[in-house]
């Protein structure tokens, strides 16, 4: 990122190369249709060149790259808002499981993440990014607070409260009696 700072080009497609599967993850799980996740992440990468004089190189690249991203995508969201209900699932961006499970198994672990990729598409968009920044992107929570621009209390809630809402959502439902 020093090396973009001060205009390299050639460091800029490193730093692209680098990045570009993370956010392409994290534009595709906040729901973006996949035909849009290249033009975002193109965006964010613009946005990045033109704001490098803001880069702190005494702190982590990820928070500022993925607030950067926030950003951007919160501006696809204004724009977009009537193509956003029809936003992708993330049923397509779930890990490939070992090759040795069975069919059974195979079709559980799918059906397993398909539950819990439903449960964190139903989270309020502010509990998704911060969640999905914790638990997809591996931020630490004060990496996540600065990507997010709130306070680490408020991280601290929301992963919290993401988690309360998925288990809810994922623990059976009461039998009724008859």
């Amino acid at each position: 990122m020093a090396r973009v700072r001060q205009g390299e080009q050639s460091a800029l497609e490193l730093l692209f190369a680098r990045w570009e599967a993370p956010l392409f993850a994290f534009f595709y799980r906040l729901g973006c249709p996949p035909a849009a996740v290249e033009d975002l992440a193109e965006d964010v990468l613009v946005a990045l060149y033109r704001q490098r004089h803001r880069y702190d190189p005494g702190r982590p690249l990820a928070p500022w790259l993925f607030g950067i991203a926030r950003l951007v995508w919160k501006d696809h969201v204004r724009r977009r808002s009537r193509e956003l209900a029809r936003t992708a699932s993330l049923e397509d961006a779930a890990d490939v499981p070992a090759r040795e499970a069975g069919p059974e198994a195979l079709a559980d672990i799918h059906e397993q993440a398909a539950r819990v990729r439903r449960a964190v598409e139903r989270l309020p968009e502010e509990l998704k990014e911060t969640f999905l920044l914790r638990h997809y992107h591996n931020l630490g929570y004060e990496e996540v607070a600065e990507a997010l621009g709130v306070p680490l209390g408020t991280v601290k809630w929301r992963i919290h409260e993401a988690v309360r809402r998925i288990s809810d959502m994922l623990a059976p439902a009461p039998r009724e009696r008859a």
